[in-house]
């Protein structure tokens, strides 16, 4: 069995440490010079130094006075200035006052005024004696003058006449009418007035009618002079189309005869 290592020999034979655990060898002196100093002057403050408590003194003196009031005058008068003179003086009340009543009633009373009641003065009627014979509507003038009916056979009475009006049946472009309508001739009857006229049109290039055929059908009264008449209306050209076909329709309204 091998002897005991000892721990010095290990830190011999240990490598190099980050520290040195080694102590510092400083004196003994060194050590317990720090705590004489302290200890000498803190007796030096206990010998010397006198700390002296005075107790404060009162700011009043703790004692009092009672004077005995009895119920006469003397006694009264004097309860009075005590409580008038002493640190709590009381505070008036008016509700303890024998006149407060009376003087509440005065103050009520002024603020709610009375009026006087009003009694109207008659006064006496001036007797106007009448006429005995009273005509009010003899004496009586008319205010505005008399009115003179007007001669109505004076005024002119205007001649009115159906006129066609073409309007499009769709949101199709290039059904815009270049210049005026042409004069619609033919005599117009209350039938054909009332009838819902729609055509259905080819145009060319320029704009000139090629075909008009009627939606409604061939046997209505009219039916020919009005296909004549939408022959001869000029419509906006459109040179990019050879020909297109649109739908109008066509209606009658009152005109005056000499107006276009």
């Amino acid at each position: 069995m091998e002897g005991r290592v000892s721990i010095q020999s290990k830190r011999k034979e240990a490598p190099a440490w980050v520290f040195s655990w080694k102590p510092l060898g400083r004196p003994l002196s060194a050590r317990w010079l720090p705590f004489f100093l302290v200890a000498g002057f803190f007796a030096m403050m206990l010998a010397y130094l006198r700390v002296q408590v005075i107790p404060p003194k009162p700011w009043s003196a703790q004692k009092a006075s009672m004077i005995h009031a009895s119920d006469d005058e003397q006694g009264l008068a004097l309860a009075l200035r005590a409580r008038e003179g002493g640190p709590f003086p009381s505070r008036f009340e008016p509700q303890s006052w024998s006149g407060a009543a009376e003087m509440e009633q005065a103050l009520v009373a002024a603020g709610r005024p009375e009026p006087a009641p009003y009694v109207p003065a008659l006064r006496g009627l001036v007797h106007v004696p009448l006429p005995s014979k009273v005509s009010l509507a003899a004496e009586a003038q008319p205010m505005w003058p008399k009115r003179v009916p007007a001669d109505l056979s004076a005024i002119p009475t205007p001649t009115l006449r159906p006129t066609p009006v073409v309007y499009p049946l769709s949101a199709v472009a290039g059904v815009e009418i270049v210049g005026k309508l042409p004069a619609f001739t033919p005599a117009v009857d209350v039938a054909m007035a009332a009838e819902s006229w729609r055509f259905l049109m080819q145009l060319d290039a320029d704009g000139n009618v090629l075909e008009c055929v009627s939606l409604a059908g061939g046997d209505q009264p009219g039916l020919i002079s009005l296909t004549s008449w939408l022959r001869t209306i000029s419509f906006k050209p459109d040179p990019k189309k050879t020909s297109r076909w649109i739908a109008v329709g066509v209606g009658f309204t009152n005109q005056v005869a000499n107006e276009p």
